[in-house]
């Protein structure tokens, strides 16, 4: 996991140092880029941060256990904290899609079966939209037609998850 992790933090800390030259403010193109990819990288780097932190307590509390039996009772749940932060922190380092960034437009239309099926439409985009709130993405009906029962013959909906950076993104639809 180091050598994954490793050379996204010396490109965070090379931003870093590239955002506190008072040099770069003079082209917004290249703050807004720089500055993008470092708040990209910040959770990447808090969690293998926190991952190297948690890893080091645990080695140590295993050099420390033959001595000190507090020690030793502290080793199973820095072993399941150490498990929970790898796991968060191999998330994070799962290569996104290019287009994770870019907003969707969702399509729903009743197939065959009718009336339950326009019920089953509508459900369904209840569920899509249910989903987006709960994320705090923007939704926008762009159009639609409803079925005499009130379910959707067809209905396309916009999503929109702007002002939320790196993992809050919608990642496709799935």
């Amino acid at each position: 996991m180091d050598e994954s992790a490793e050379p996204l933090v010396a490109e965070f800390l090379e931003i870093e140092e590239q955002l506190a030259d008072p040099s770069i403010h003079s082209d917004p193109a290249a703050f807004r880029r720089l500055n993008k990819r470092y708040a990209a990288l910040g959770p990447t780097v808090t969690a293998y941060r926190e991952f190297i932190s948690v890893r080091d307590d645990l080695e140590a509390a295993r050099e420390l256990a033959a001595d000190d039996k507090s020690f030793a009772e502290e080793i199973p749940a820095l072993e399941t904290q150490l498990a929970e932060v790898a796991e968060h922190l191999r998330s994070l380092l799962v290569p996104r899609d290019p287009d994770d960034d870019k907003d969707a437009i969702i399509e729903v239309k009743a197939g065959e079966g009718g009336a339950e099926s326009a019920l089953f439409a509508s459900d369904l985009v209840r569920m899509y939209l249910r989903y987006a709130e709960r994320r705090g993405w923007r939704t926008e009906v762009l159009d639609s037609t409803a079925s005499d029962l009130g379910g959707y013959k067809d209905i396309r909906i916009a999503l929109q998850a702007t002002g939320i950076p790196g993992p809050g993104r919608p990642r496709g639809l799935g």
